[in-house]
């Protein structure tokens, strides 16, 4: 099965059981190392059994949507976590000498390595989505933790710290 057949079948899977109160219950034990056993045999024939990074990313996925299921199809992660920033925040968010709060927690996800440190450190900012009342695109979610490197850090970063368009300066 490729990538995104076995992503868009996953996605498909956690949209139908989404009112299973019970399969959310055992969903949500995959985000916790003790207990990912008990989401096993709900994500076993979607690649989310075991300790590698392609397990690990189906577990993450499939947990964080049991945890907060609500999801948008545009934006990328950046995008989502640059909306947890307060006003104040995102007027100083340009300014090297006062990075606030979700900026400092959004560098130091990106700086995280392949593997479980990115998953765990996603799964904080995805909770404090939920809080926020902001959705996720899990489908992006997926390829970026999938494919994390250089090239998934840069584009989450750009969406997060995107200038505002510039003025053309007059002369």
């Amino acid at each position: 099965m490729s990538i995104n057949k076995q992503r868009d079948a996953l996605l498909l899977f956690l949209r139908r059981i989404k009112e299973g109160r019970a399969e959310m219950a055992s969903l949500r034990c995959a985000l916790v190392k003790s207990r990912r056993h008990r989401a096993w045999p709900l994500i076993a024939r979607f690649g989310g059994i075991g300790d590698e990074h392609e397990n690990l990313v189906v577990q993450t996925i499939a947990g964080l949507y049991a945890t907060h299921s609500m999801e948008t199809v545009s934006g990328n992660f950046g995008d989502a976590c640059r909306r947890l920033m307060s006003d104040d925040e995102s007027r100083k968010l340009f300014d090297p000498k006062e990075i606030g709060p979700v900026a400092h927690r959004f560098q130091h996800l990106l700086a995280a390595e392949r593997g479980s440190e990115i998953n765990e450190r996603v799964v904080r900012f995805v909770l404090r989505l939920k809080t926020a009342d902001i959705a996720v695109n899990y489908a992006d979610l997926y390829d970026g933790l999938l494919c994390w490197g250089d090239k998934i850090r840069n584009h989450w970063a750009g969406s997060f710290w995107h200038a505002p368009e510039l003025e053309e300066a007059v002369i």
